[in-house]
Order: C-alpha cells, then sequence, then structure tokens
C-alpha cells in the first residue's frame, strides 16, 4: 500500500510540475476550446445575429485590447532583436545565416504553392461549387487592383523608406484606377507598419554596429537594455493572451455561420485544409527531420501557444512575441530566433501562398476556364511573390489574391464568392506560417552552425521561473 501511495505521489507532483512548466500552452488551449464552444453556442441561439450587434455588447472587447497590446510591442521587440542579434554577430556567420534563412523561407513557399496547385487540380472544388452557387457573383468594393510588376516595385520601396518615423505607422501602396480605358498608378501611403522598412533600417544599423564595435558601444547599450524592458512588457502581454484569445475566437463564431458556408463552398475549403494539413505534418517535419536528424514534434509540442494565438490574431506580425519565447523554450539558439523570425513573420507564407494557388485555380474552375501549364506556372510563381508580399496582417492575402488573379487573366469579380470563409482559413493559414517560422529557425541554426560561446553578444536572461513557459 505504502509503495501504491508513493507511485501515485510521484506522478502527481510529476503532472503538478508539468503543469507549472507549461501553464501557460494549458491556459492558452483552454482558452481556444472555451471560445469555440461558447461561439457555436451563441450563434446557434441567435442565428441572425450579426458582426454589427456584437459590437455593443463589447465580446471582442478583451480580444481588441489583446491585438492593441501585441501591436504595440511589435515594433520595439523587432528593432532591439535585430540589431542585437546582428550586431553581436561575426560577419562570415551573418552571411551564411542570411543565406541559408532566405533559401529556406523561398523554398517552403514555393512547396507550398505547388501543394496547392495540385490538390486543387486534382479535387476540383470549383466545379461543384459552381453548380451551387451559379454565377451571380459580386466583387467586394474593398478589392483593390494591382499588378505583379507593381507589387515587387512596393516590396522594394518599402525596403528603402524615406522616413524613420513613417516607417513605424504607414507603408507605400500602388493603387490603380482605370479612366475611360487609360489605366492610372497612383502611389499612397497606407496605414499599418511598415515592416519590411523596419527589418531593413535595423539590419543596416546592426551590420554596422557589427563592424564598429568600438565606437558603437553606447547606441548597443541602449537597445541591450530597451530589449530588456521589451521583453518584460512581452511577459506580462502574454499571460494576458489567453483571454483575449478566447474573446476573439468567440466572437469570430458568434456571428458566422459555419455550416452555411461549407454548404456553398465545402470542397474549397477541404481543399485548402488538406493543403495546410500535408505542408504541416509531412512537408515541414520532413525539412526539419532530414536536416536536424531530431523529432519535429518536440518542437511542434513547444510551438502549441504560438499556433494558438496565431489562429486567435489570424497575424503572423503580432504573434511574433509569443513565438520568439517558444522557440527559444525549445532550445533553438536565442541569437538565431531574434534575427530569423522577425524576418519570416513578414516573408515566410507559406500557407497564404497554398492558399491562393488553390483559390486562384478555384476561381477558374468556378468561370468554367482551363488554365494552360504556362498559366499553372505563373499561378504558383505569382502567388510565391504575392505570398511574401503580403504583410502579416489578418486576410492580407485577399488584396494580393488580386495580383495573381490578374497575372493571369481571371475575373476578380468572383473574389466574392471566397470572402464568406476567408476569416476561418486565414487562421488556419496564419498557424502554418508561425509553426514554419519555427521551423526555421531549428533549419537554420543547423545549417549556418550552432553559435559559439563570445561570438554573440550576452543579453541579460529573465529567470526561469518568471518566464511565459511554452
Amino acid at each position: 500500500m505504502t509503495a501504491q501511495l508513493d507511485m501515485f505521489q510521484s506522478m502527481a507532483n510529476a503532472f503538478a510540475y508539468y503543469c507549472k512548466r507549461n501553464l501557460l500552452a494549458i491556459l492558452t488551449l483552454l482558452a481556444v476550446l472555451v471560445g469555440i464552444i461558447a461561439g457555436v453556442l451563441i450563434q446557434r441561439a441567435n442565428p441572425d445575429l450579426t458582426k454589427d450587434d456584437m459590437l455593443p455588447v463589447g465580446l471582442n472587447f478583451p480580444g481588441e485590447l489583446l491585438l492593441r497590446a501585441l501591436h504595440l510591442i511589435v515594433l520595439p521587440l523587432v528593432v532591439t532583436c535585430l540589431i542585437i542579434g546582428l550586431s553581436g554577430n561575426k560577419s562570415s556567420k551573418f552571411n551564411k545565416q542570411a543565406g541559408f534563412t532566405i533559401l529556406y523561407y523561398l523554398s517552403t513557399t514555393i512547396i507550398a504553392a505547388i501543394i496547392g496547385l495540385i490538390l486543387v487540380s486534382v479535387i476540383e472544388p470549383g466545379v461543384s461549387a459552381k453548380r451551387m452557387m451559379g454565377s451571380d457573383v459580386k466583387i467586394s468594393s474593398t478589392a483593390e487592383n494591382s499588378q505583379a510588376l507593381d507589387v515587387i516595385g512596393d516590396l522594394i520601396r518599402n525596403m528603402v523608406p524615406d522616413n524613420l518615423v513613417a516607417v513605424a505607422f504607414q507603408k507605400r501602396q500602388t493603387q490603380l484606377e482605370s479612366t475611360n480605358g487609360t489605366v492610372i498608378r497612383t502611389g499612397v501611403e497606407v496605414d499599418g507598419i511598415n515592416m519590411l522598412g523596419v527589418i531593413s533600417v535595423s539590419i543596416a544599423i546592426g551590420i554596422v554596429i557589427m563592424a564598429n564595435k568600438a565606437e558603437s558601444g553606447p547606441v548597443l547599450d541602449f537597445f541591450v537594455s530597451l530589449h530588456f524592458i521589451t521583453m518584460k512588457l512581452t511577459e506580462a502581454i502574454l499571460w494576458y493572451s489567453p483571454i483575449g484569445i478566447m474573446f476573439l475566437v468567440m466572437s469570430q463564431l458568434s456571428f458566422n455561420n459555419i455550416g452555411l458556408y461549407m454548404a456553398s463552398v465545402g470542397m474549397y475549403m477541404i481543399t485548402v485544409l488538406v493543403g495546410l494539413f500535408i505542408h504541416l505534418f509531412i512537408v515541414l517535419p520532413g525539412i526539419y527531420f532530414g536536416i536536424t536528424k531530431k523529432n519535429p514534434f518536440v518542437l511542434y509540442k513547444h510551438m502549441l501557444p504560438a499556433a494558438a494565438t496565431a489562429f486567435g490574431t489570424a497575424s503572423s506580425a503580432v504573434t511574433i512575441p509569443v513565438t520568439m519565447d517558444c522557440v527559444k523554450k525549445a532550445g533553438v539558439d536565442a541569437t538565431i530566433v531574434d534575427t530569423v523570425i522577425p524576418v519570416g513573420a513578414t516573408i515566410n507564407m507559406d500557407g497564404t501562398a497554398l492558399y491562393e494557388a488553390v483559390a486562384c485555380v478555384f476561381i477558374a474552375q468556378l468561370s468554367g476556364i482551363q488554365l494552360t501549364n504556362a498559366q499553372l506556372v505563373i499561378t504558383v510563381l505569382t502567388a510565391t511573390v504575392a505570398a511574401i508580399g503580403a504583410a502579416g496582417i489578418p486576410s492580407a492575402g485577399l488584396v494580393t489574391m488580386v495580383m495573381v488573379l490578374n497575372a493571369v487573366g481571371l475575373d476578380t469579380t468572383h473574389i466574392a464568392s471566397i470572402l464568406a470563409i476567408d476569416w476561418l482559413l486565414d487562421r488556419f493559414r496564419t498557424m502554418i506560417n508561425v509553426i514554419g517560422d519555427g521551423v526555421g529557425c531549428a533549419v537554420v541554426e543547423k545549417l549556418a552552425g550552432a553559435a559559439k560561446k563570445g561570438d554573440f553578444v550576452e543579453l541579460e536572461k529573465v529567470d526561469d521561473g518568471e518566464e511565459a513557459n511554452c
């Protein structure tokens, strides 16, 4: 009896220790589960509930506070992580790391687009959807026209900002207007963090400090101190995140009838989800295991809070603090994480590339158009460029989707047919993007070589008992 009691006590202690070490992950997953259940129950009780009805109730208010807090912390976090990570790096190691980072992100994005193209060509969801939806489809008034060269040009312009202050809240975007058959291009400044500009300027500053450490000591000390303060604020936000995520999920499901959407474009949704599933559980684990020779699902376990946050916020940019914390807890070198994750959150859009490739061919099938092999190749390439150019914000892929459709000559009015479920698919593809960032960190660390002691600036670390557990 005594032996059994001792064994039970040991198991109880082990369980309590596990819960304590992974409390944030457990709370985050429970928040998503509770939000889904509560949202579905509210929608069942009030089928005619709309988003406007929800605003007076304030159901989304806690979630809005989380989004605002995450937006607040992203800018100083990205700037300090990049500058400190690069300034303490050796030039040879930086060149190797940057090359492998770009190679990994570009390769996985192209693979994701090809997976989507194959699946949508085999399943043909647009054929069945055309019979159910008919041809009466209208374009959303928010759709914006753009061409591939315009998007590429905007990417380059945003990488070279003309104002260090404006880069924090404005970015350049080319808009097209047609007047009497003449297309007029207009460059406008739109609201939102110019993350490409922030990254490029931070990288430039970090490289200059790396090359002139003696003269740049005081500047580096400032960024180290700012990074410490930013991480402390990030910890507080992370512990609030389960509450915000629960209300974000609940409010979305409360006024969206999933059953109705599934009936109209169910096969399209299934095609996207199957593609994301293949990329998440076959492609990424295969790359991870093939390069690191480690179990990828151990890393996935650490990435659960980041995935849950990505699902709740539908934004890889605002998930950066959670992603960085989780990958570091998984054992990846902190300096690799600090430089790879901010870049990945901006250009690593595997889920978006897959989604846009599927959506493009789906719309072609819906229109009764058979795309040629050349058009399919253009779809893959354009979806890759469009995904890289998509901002890490909710539903950014819808804007770049117009570019993909224009590249193969498809009617953009059919975008309205997929708007109804974009809010849900956006959350799943954001999860893939975020997990891909984590896998990328581990892969780059292995390829570029583990950092040697003394190669990097030693940052003051937060005590394990105070850190958010992943």
